[in-house]
C-alpha cells in the first residue's frame, strides 16, 4: 500500500515537472519574454528540488533502517504518524520488517544457545579451528581430554603433544582415523573424524575425538577370556582321562610288583613302568593345577562396592607389604592421604591390585642400591581417584612396554603372566583404567577409577 501511494505521488511530481518543462521550452522558443520565462524557470528549479528532496527523504529513511539492522539494533523504530501518509505507510512497513528480523534473530540465538549447550555437555570432544590454527569453538570434553584449562589456538598443544597438533592440522575429509595423544605420562588412542566447513567464506575444520582405549581394552580382554575358556576346556578334557588312566595303570603295576618280586628282570621292567606312570600322573596333575590357576582370569567375581577411607586402605596395605620389605630388602613408602579422602570401590579387589603392583616394583628394585617403591594417591579435578605406584628401577624396555598387560606374558622365570592383566580386569569392572609410564630410572603405574 505504501509503495502504491509513493508511486502515485512520484508520477504526479514527474508529470508536473514534465509539463512545466514543455511550457518553459515552448515559451523560450515562441515568446522569448523574460517576464514569462523567468517564473517558469524558477518553478522548474523548485519542482526539481522538491523531487530530489522527495526521493532523498525516502532513501534516508531506508538507509537509517539498513544501518540499524547492520548494527544489530532491533530496537530502532520509526514514528508511525508523521503527517505524511506515504512516510507513515513506509514507516509501518519498515517497523514490521524490523520486528520480523528481530524475531528471526531471537530464534537463531535460541538455536545457537541450544546447540551450544549440547556441544558443551556431550561426552565427545569437539574442536573447531581455522586454517591459521585459531580455535573457534570447543567443549569441556575436549579440554578434559587434552588436559588444558583454555584452548584458543592449536599452538597450545605444543606443551601437550606437538605431534598431535600436526596430526590435527593434516586432518581432512576422511573416515574415522586413529590418532595417538601423549598426555603427560599417558598415551591415549583416539578415534578422530574431520569435517571441513565454510563459515563466511572461511574454511574451518570440525574434528571430533573419542578415547577408544577403554573399548579396545574391553574387546581385548573379552577375546583373551574366550580363548582361555576354550583352552581350559580342551586341555582339561584331554588331561583328565590321561591322568586317570595313568593312575589306574600305576596301581595295577604296583600290585604286579608283588607277584614278580622274585624275578629280577620282571621286577626291573615293572619298576620302570611304575616310575614312568608316576611321572605321567605327577606332570598331568601339575599341568591341571597350572590350567586351573588361569581360570581366575575368566571368573571375574562380583564387586562389593563400599565407601572406603583411603587412609585406612593405605594403613592396611602398609601392614600387608611388611613381608615384602624383609624379603626384598627394599624401601617401601606409603604417602599418607588426607583423612577425609573417601572413595567408592571394592576394597578387597583394590588391595589385590595394589599389592601386585608393589610386589612387581619391589622385585624390580631389589638389586638396586637405594631402591625405593613409593605409593601415593590423589583426587583428580575430574573427580576420579588415582593410586600411583612409583619405583626407581631400570624401567620397562620400550619393545615390551605394550605387552605387559597381555595375559601369560611375563619376564619372570616363575611368573604366571596374569597379574597385570587380571588387575586391568578389576579396574575395568570399576569403570577405571590401569596405565604404565616407564623410562630408565623411573616406572609409574597409575590406577584410576
Amino acid at each position: 500500500m505504501a509503495y502504491r501511494q509513493y508511486n502515485k505521488k512520484l508520477i504526479f511530481r514527474l508529470v508536473i515537472l514534465v509539463l512545466n518543462s514543455v511550457v518553459l521550452g515552448f515559451c523560450i522558443g515562441s515568446f522569448r519574454k523574460p517576464e514569462i520565462i523567468l517564473p517558469l524557470a524558477v518553478l522548474e528549479g523548485f519542482l526539481i528540488v522538491r523531487l530530489v528532496g522527495f526521493l532523498n527523504h525516502t532513501n534516508r529513511q531506508i538507509n537509517a533502517f539498513i544501518q540499524a539492522v547492520k548494527n544489530d539494533d532491533t530496537t530502532f523504530l520509526f514514528p508511525p504518524k508523521t503527517g505524511n501518509s506515504i512516510i507513515d505507510e513506509l514507516h509501518v512497513s519498515l517497523n514490521e520488517l524490523n520486528q520480523t528480523i528481530q524475531q528471526t534473530r531471537i530464534k537463531n540465538q535460541l538455536k545457537e544457545q541450544y546447540f551450544s549447550e549440547i556441544l558443551h555437555n556431550i561426552g565427545t570432544a569437539v574442536i573447531v579451528f581455522n586454517t591459521k590454527g585459531f580455535v573457534i569453538n570447543t567443549n569441556q570434553a575436549a579440554l578434559k581430554l587434552l588436559g588444558i584449562q583454555t584452548f584458543t589456538h592449536l599452538g597450545q598443544l605444543d606443551k601437550v603433544d606437538p605431534h598431535f597438533k600436526s596430526e590435527l592440522f593434516r586432518s581432512s575429509h576422511t573416515q574415522a582415523q586413529s590418532l595417538m595423544l601423549r598426555r603427560g605420562n599417558e598415551q591415549l588412542q583416539l578415534s578422530a573424524r574431520c569435517t571441513i566447513l565454510y563459515l563466511k567464506e572461511e574454511e574451518v575444520k570440525l574434528i571430533t575425538l573419542q578415547d577408544i582405549r577403554g573399548e579396545l581394552e574391553r574387546k581385548e580382554i573379552d577375546s583373551w577370556v574366550k580363548l582361555i575358556k576354550v583352552l581350559n576346556h580342551e586341555i582339561m578334557n584331554s588331561l583328565a582321562p590321561v591322568t586317570s588312566i595313568a593312575q589306574s595303570l600305576k596301581a595295577i603295576w604296583q600290585n604286579k610288583t608283588l607277584d614278580f618280586s622274585s624275578i629280577n628282570e620282571a621286577d626291573t621292567e615293572i619298576s620302570s613302568t611304575v616310575n614312568g606312570l608316576d611321572v605321567i600322573v605327577e606332570r598331568g596333575e601339575a599341568l591341571m593345577r597350572f590350567v586351573e590357576s588361569y581360570r581366575l582370569f575368566t571368573r571375574m567375581p562380583d564387586l562389593s562396592m563400599t565407601q572406603i577411607s583411603m587412609q585406612a586402605l593405605f594403613d592396611r596395605l602398609s601392614i600387608l607389604v611388611s613381608p615384602m620389605k624383609e624379603q626384598f630388602t627394599t624401601t617401601i613408602v606409603f604417602i599418607a592421604p588426607n583423612p577425609d579422602f573417601y572413595v567408592k570401590a571394592d576394597e578387597q579387589m583394590m588391595v589385590q591390585v595394589v599389592l601386585n603392583l608393589v610386589k612387581n616394583a619391589a622385585e624390580e628394585v631389589k638389586a638396586i642400591q637405594g631402591g625405593i617403591v613409593e605409593i601415593s594417591c590423589r583426587n583428580r579435578a575430574d573427580k576420579k581417584t588415582e593410586i600411583l605406584v612409583r619405583d626407581n628401577g631400570k624401567g620397562i624396555p620400550p619393545e615390551i612396554a605394550d605387552e605387559i598387560f597381555v595375559p601369560f606374558f611375563t619376564t619372570k622365570t616363575n611368573g604366571s603372566g596374569i597379574g597385570l592383566s587380571y588387575s586391568r580386569q578389576i579396574l575395568r569392572a570399576h569403570s577405571g583404567t590401569i596405565n604404565c609410564y616407564s623410562k630408565p630410572g623411573e616406572t609409574i603405574f597409575t590406577v584410576r577409577w
